[in-house]
C-alpha cells in the first residue's frame, strides 16, 4: 500500500526568505515588475522599496552620478522623470580645445567616443580621457578632401570580425570627396572603396540585406547609387563594388534604409526626386531595380525610413511617404520660411525640426 502523504508536511513561501535575498532578485525585474510587486503585500512593499534595488537601477542608467546614501528610490524617480521631461542637465561638463580653427562638419556619440570630422581630417577622443586629466586626441588623416558622411556599423557585419569578444564594436565608414570611402577600426584605415567617378556624397544610414552578407550604399555627385560589400577581404577593397544603379540625373544628396524591408534603399537627389530601389534584384540593367518614383518640393534637407513610410525633409516640410505605393500619406511638418535640419526618433515616432529662427 501507498503511504498517505503527511499532513505535517511544511511548504516555503516566498515571504519566507530574507529581504537580502528577496532584494537581490528583485534587480532583475523591470519598473512596472517593481510595481507590481510592491501592490503585493506589506512584506513585499518593504522589499520592492529597498534602496539596494533602486541603488542597481541608478547605477545601470547613470553609472557616473554620484548617490545619496539614503532614499535612493524617490532620487531614481525623480530623475527619471526629469530626464523624460527633457528637464535633466548633464551632470558631465567638458571642453575639448581643437588648434585648428576649421569648422566642425560631422559629430557622432558613441557611448564614450566622440568622433568628428574638419575638412578632410577625422579625430577621434573619449570621454573618460577627459576625467582621467587627459586631452588625447586621436587624428586620421588618410582622406585628402572633405569628409562628406560619417557612419557607425556593428564590426560583427564586416570581415574584420573575429570572435564574440567584438560583439558590442563598431566601425567607423567616411565618405569624401576625394572620391573614395574608408573604413575605419582601432584608429586606423582597414578599407578603402573607390569607384564613384567623383565625390562621394552620402552614405546609407544602415546596412542592407539580411543574414552575413550585408551591404553598404553610398550616393555620388556622379548621380550613381553603389553598392559594397563589406565581407570582402583586402585592405584595398578589392571586389567589393557589387552593383551600380543608375536612375538619378543630378547628385545623390541622401538615402536611407527601409524599415519594413531591408533590401529597400529610399534615395532622394539635389532634384529632389526620390527614388526607392531594390538592391536584391538581379538585372543586367541596373535602372531596373528602381521599384518606385516621385518628387517633393523644396530643396532636400534630410531623409529617413520608418518601417514601411519614408519621411522626406525638404523646402519648408516634412512629408511621409509610403514606400509600398509612392503615395504621400500626409505632410506632418511645416516649418516657414524654410527647414533647415531634421531628425526623427523611430520609438516614438518623434519628429524634430529645425529652422532659420532659432
Amino acid at each position: 500500500m501507498e503511504a498517505e502523504p503527511s499532513s505535517t508536511a511544511t511548504t516555503t513561501r516566498i515571504t519566507d526568505l530574507n529581504e537580502d535575498s528577496l532584494a537581490h532578485c528583485a534587480t532583475y525585474l523591470s519598473l512596472q515588475d517593481l510595481s507590481n510587486l510592491a501592490t503585493t503585500c506589506k512584506s513585499l512593499k518593504r522589499v520592492a522599496y529597498s534602496d539596494p534595488i533602486w541603488q542597481h537601477c541608478f547605477r545601470e542608467h547613470w553609472p557616473r552620478e554620484l548617490l545619496q546614501t539614503s532614499g535612493l528610490r524617490e532620487a531614481y524617480l525623480k530623475r527619471r522623470v526629469a530626464v523624460q521631461q527633457f528637464k535633466f542637465v548633464d551632470p558631465l561638463v567638458a571642453d575639448l580645445y581643437i588648434t585648428d580653427a576649421k569648422p566642425f562638419d560631422h559629430i557622432i556619440l558613441d557611448k564614450n567616443d566622440i568622433t568628428f570630422s574638419q575638412g578632410s581630417l577625422v579625430q577621434m577622443t573619449n570621454i573618460d580621457s577627459f576625467l582621467n586629466g587627459r586631452d588625447g586626441v586621436t587624428a586620421l588623416s588618410d582622406h585628402n578632401a572633405r569628409i562628406t558622411c560619417m557612419r557607425l556599423f556593428p564590426l560583427s557585419e564586416t570581415s574584420l570580425f573575429r570572435s564574440e569578444t567584438q560583439r558590442k564594436e563598431n566601425v567607423l565608414v567616411t565618405s569624401s570627396c576625394d572620391h573614395s570611402i574608408r573604413l575605419w577600426w582601432k584608429g586606423s584605415c582597414q578599407r578603402c572603396f573607390r569607384g564613384h567617378n567623383g565625390p562621394v556624397l552620402t552614405l546609407s544610414d544602415k546596412l542592407l540585406g539580411d543574414g552575413s552578407a550585408k551591404v553598404l550604399a553610398s550616393g555620388g555627385e556622379d548621380g550613381t547609387v553603389r553598392l559594397w560589400s563589406l565581407s570582402s577581404s583586402g585592405k584595398r577593397g578589392q571586389h567589393a563594388l557589387k552593383a551600380t544603379l543608375y536612375g538619378h540625373e543630378k547628385p545623390i544628396k541622401l538615402m536611407s534604409v527601409a524599415g519594413h524591408r531591408t533590401s529597400l534603399l529610399a534615395t532622394i537627389s539635389k532634384d529632389s526626386k526620390v527614388r526607392v530601389w531594390d538592391t536584391t534584384t538581379s538585372s543586367a540593367v541596373r535602372s531596373s531595380c528602381c521599384v518606385g518614383m516621385t518628387s517633393v518640393p523644396g530643396a532636400p534637407v534630410d531623409v529617413k525610413c520608418c518601417e514601411s513610410l519614408l519621411y522626406v525633409a525638404a523646402g519648408s516640410s516634412v512629408v511621409a511617404i509610403d514606400l509600398r505605393t509612392m503615395q504621400k500619406v500626409i505632410t506632418v511638418a511645416i516649418y516657414q520660411p524654410k527647414l533647415c535640419s531634421f531628425a526623427i526618433v523611430p520609438s516614438k515616432p518623434l519628429i524634430c525640426t529645425g529652422g532659420i529662427d532659432k
